[in-house]
């Protein structure tokens, strides 16, 4: 009678077992196997998915499409399910891990999705370590997938092919432009770039009382001279007007050979806060690597101004409202972190 080995229970001789050819036989095909699934793993090509969300409240992770491993050592894929669920769902509590056994050496893509298992440990009775592989790990709020990316509490977007992650040239946000004019009848604007040097201007969006105004239907713009040109004159003095006409421009400009770093835009972060609330979390701060380091803010569609409507706070990461929200409201951070 052989014996196993305590980890990957591979059959090895018993003390004077007789004959102990097939029981040794055994034993080799045994760590072939595993040095062929391990050298598959560390090979493993993950794509497919769509569009992953994560909620840390729910403990959701959704995805939108189905997911799909290749180990190249044959031409097929293992497929993980997508919608309609239960596909394309797994609930994680804190510290569980989603899982599955990955078949070897097929001849044909594995047409019955392979389930994911969840458990503190990956660990499947009568199946060996080495054919698990993770999916994703929950620890705290954040998900940890199988190619190193991750996904914070609210965020969502592709995890699996989503090329270098950005195709942004290189630029540079300037402090956004307040605009009041005084009287009425007023058709040019100006953006006063003088604080950065001509030429750097590259790009502007350009708000009317919250709105966004298209170029050259509503305005136009000399980026040499930061001069915006309006189709419609404002329509009313500001002067003593509790609610004044405002213009806001968020500019864009091209890097000097001396930057200020790297940035990157995170994904949109979507709040619908309960009557009276004042404060929102935009989920970084200025301790986190990237550091948050501005916002743009919608509410219920119209862009906030700061600090008239709001002021953010980048050592929290908190924004803290001029107005409490009523209910049904809905406001859209655009979030930039740097690096």
């Amino acid at each position: 009678m052989s014996d196993l080995t305590p980890q990957n229970s591979f059959p090895i001789p018993a003390e004077f077992e007789e004959p102990y050819f097939p029981t040794i036989k055994s034993y080799f095909l045994a760590n072939d196997m595993a040095t062929w699934a391990l050298s598959e793993n560390h090979n493993l090509i993950w794509s497919g998915g769509g569009t992953f969300s994560w909620s840390a409240v729910s403990g959701n992770l959704v995805w939108s499409t189905q997911v799909e491993i290749r180990s190249k050592t044959t031409a097929y894929a293992t497929i993980i399910p997508g919608p309609p669920l239960p596909g394309g769902q797994v609930h994680l509590n804190d510290g569980e891990v989603a899982f599955f056994q990955l078949p070897r050496l097929l001849v044909a893509n594995q047409l019955v999705p392979v389930p994911l298992q969840v458990s503190p440990i990956t660990l499947l009775p009568g199946v060996r370590l080495h054919d698990t592989k993770i999916f994703a790990c929950r620890i705290g709020t954040t998900i940890f997938f199988a190619d190193g990316k991750s996904l914070k509490d609210g965020e969502a977007g592709q995890i699996f092919g989503n090329g270098i992650g950005s195709t942004i040239t290189p630029h540079e946000h300037q402090p956004a432009v307040i605009i009041e004019p005084v009287t009425a009848g007023v058709g040019l604007l100006n953006l006063n770039i003088i604080s950065f040097s001509p030429g750097l201007l590259k790009k502007v969006a350009l708000y009317r009382n919250g709105e966004l105004m298209s170029s050259p239907a509503d305005y136009t713009v000399v980026l040499s001279t930061g001069i915006v040109t309006l189709t419609v004159a404002t329509l009313r003095p500001n002067l003593f007007d509790p609610n004044p006409e405002r213009f806001v421009a968020f500019m864009e400009t091209t890097p000097p050979v001396i930057t200020n770093g790297q940035h990157s835009h995170l994904a949109d972060r979507l709040i619908e806060p309960v009557f009276g609330t004042f404060q929102l979390d935009m989920l970084v701060t200025s301790l986190d690597y990237p550091a948050l380091s501005r916002i743009e803010l919608y509410r219920n569609g119209d862009l906030q101004s700061e600090p008239a409507d709001f002021s953010l706070n980048l050592v929290t990461g908190l924004v803290t409202l001029v107005v409490p929200t009523l209910s049904g409201e809905r406001f859209v951070a655009h979030r930039e972190v740097q690096y």
